[in-house]
């Protein structure tokens, strides 16, 4: 153990120390190794602190019951058992705690998708999600693994144990990140993530990919019996410290959190220690809809934020269709679905994916009468109204004619014209049947919808064609006809 990571470990300690006084710790020891190879100076935690192994590829490390052992996996390495990867508490309290790698290429070009709130309550909803997006998943083989952005679950963790075999059995690796909906109300409020750990391993865990580092953190601060805080627990403050401490200033962190970074309580504590990294993708989940949002550091760097979505879309809810699974719009207009990141030569784009809906299919329209319905015609207005997913203020969406007339778009905030036409027809008692459940929040204005005016065209049919660009995702190119009756 070198000068630095020997600073490290006693940093780390003693601050747990201070901030745990009433706590206990037990000195853990273990090896990393790969084969018939012991690994040295790889990075060993309990999502708090950091050590390293030696020449010999040994560690210790203190653990408190509860906390989780794990290794922050170099680049170039992966688990050798991807359903196991960490010791939970001090179970086994004498016996060496074994970490066995296996070597794998780094890719310069990858994929990896981003799923957002699960959250199955009950068997029947288990079912919706098996039926859906986990098949979608089990039948996908052009990514490289995935990452489920918390509340797997929605205050049920009973159904952790059929919905990790779920998981496990799709052939691609996939991370876990803790939601507020993973808790288990049932143990104590220092205790509620113990439940999730001891299936899914620890809330806060970092890896290596690609070059890339990964981090989980935790965003719950347990508040009362059943509430929380949108507040960074001392600890994951202190595990980013000291991993940030790790790397080169321009290297491409991605932090996976449940709450949106935007909406943390104690973000400042991270940007200081984010300040003078230059490339910064934080993925998030947790509010049930879509939205990119940028936060510039005081060094003026950037941090991209993208808040997922779910595939659960609005809580399961709505209007079954005919596979029985509810259509579940997201309050924003964007269907069930997930992203994927797609990595190229160190720099990425990301694209949305519906559950079930072509790779294609990142946009929906509306034209005329915002109140009428879906299948609609221009009306005297002439407006047109796009919702383009994966959209930000950066968006630009231009449209035009087959004579090159242009249609000047601007962004907007609205309900989406789809959610509008749900929402009446629930007022009006028109959907959903009895067999489904109506869907709340249909008041939420769309942070992506941009509107449009055609100039006076004659009646029939026109063609549009559409062109949305963004910097964080490829260039859509697509067209449509507008009837004018």
């Amino acid at each position: 153990m070198n000068i630095l990571h020997k600073w490290i470990f006693l940093f780390g300690f003693c601050l747990g120390l201070v901030s745990n006084a009433q706590s206990k710790y037990t000195l853990i020891k273990g090896t990393v190794h790969a084969k018939n190879r012991v690994l040295k100076k790889v990075l060993v935690s309990n999502g708090d602190t950091i050590v390293q192994t030696d020449k010999k590829g040994r560690f210790e490390i203190p653990v408190k019951k509860g906390q989780v052992v794990f290794p922050i996996i170099p680049t170039n390495y992966t688990h050798s058992n991807a359903k196991k990867w960490w010791y939970h508490s001090l179970e086994d309290i004498n016996k060496e705690r074994v970490f066995t790698l296996k070597k794998v290429k780094t890719k310069k070009e990858f994929k990896f998708l981003a799923i957002g709130d699960v959250q199955v309550g009950d068997d029947k909803e288990l079912l919706y999600a098996t039926k859906s997006v986990l098949t979608e998943l089990l039948n996908r083989n052009d990514y490289d693994f995935s990452l489920y952005l918390g509340d797997l679950v929605n205050d049920a963790p009973e159904l952790f144990v059929p919905l990790k075999k779920l998981i496990d059995d799709i052939p691609k690796p996939s991370w876990v990140v803790y939601g507020n909906h993973d808790r288990n109300f049932n143990a104590e409020q220092n205790q509620q993530f113990d439940f999730f750990r001891k299936h899914f391993g620890p809330e806060t865990y970092a890896f290596f990919k690609n070059d890339i580092l990964f981090v989980s953190l935790n965003s719950i601060t347990p508040a009362g019996k059943y509430g929380y805080k949108n507040q960074y627990p001392p600890n994951q403050i202190r595990f980013l410290s000291q991993l940030l401490q790790q790397i080169p200033k321009d290297q491409q962190v991605i932090i996976s959190q449940h709450v949106p970074f935007v909406a943390m309580k104690n973000k400042e504590e991270l940007i200081k220690l984010l300040n003078p990294f230059k490339k910064v993708l934080f993925l998030s989940g947790h509010t049930h809809t879509v939205f990119q949002n940028e936060i510039i550091m005081p060094s003026g760097h950037v941090i991209h934020e993208l808040t997922a979505g779910a595939a659960s879309g609005n809580w399961w809810t709505g209007q079954k269709k005919w596979e029985g699974i509810p259509l579940s719009l997201m309050s924003c207009g964007t269907p069930r679905g997930y992203f994927e990141i797609n990595f190229k030569n160190k720099d990425y784009k990301i694209q949305y994916k519906g559950i079930n809906l072509p790779a294609s299919k990142q946009f929906s329209y509306w034209v005329g009468d915002y109140n009428s319905e879906p299948i609609s015609v221009l009306d005297k207005t002439n407006n047109i109204y796009i919702n383009v997913f994966s959209g930000s203020y950066k968006t630009k969406v231009s449209l035009k004619l087959t004579d090159n007339t242009a249609i000047s778009m601007t962004k907007e905030r609205l309900v989406d014209p789809y959610i509008n036409y749900i929402k009446k027809s629930q007022k009006e008692n028109k959907s959903p049947d009895k067999n489904s459940k109506a869907s709340p929040y249909l008041r939420t204005k769309s942070n992506h919808i941009w509107k449009g005016t055609f100039p006076k065209l004659n009646k029939g049919y026109h063609k549009v064609d559409i062109l949305i660009e963004d910097p964080y995702f490829s260039s859509i190119k697509e067209s449509i006809w507008v009837f004018k009756k």
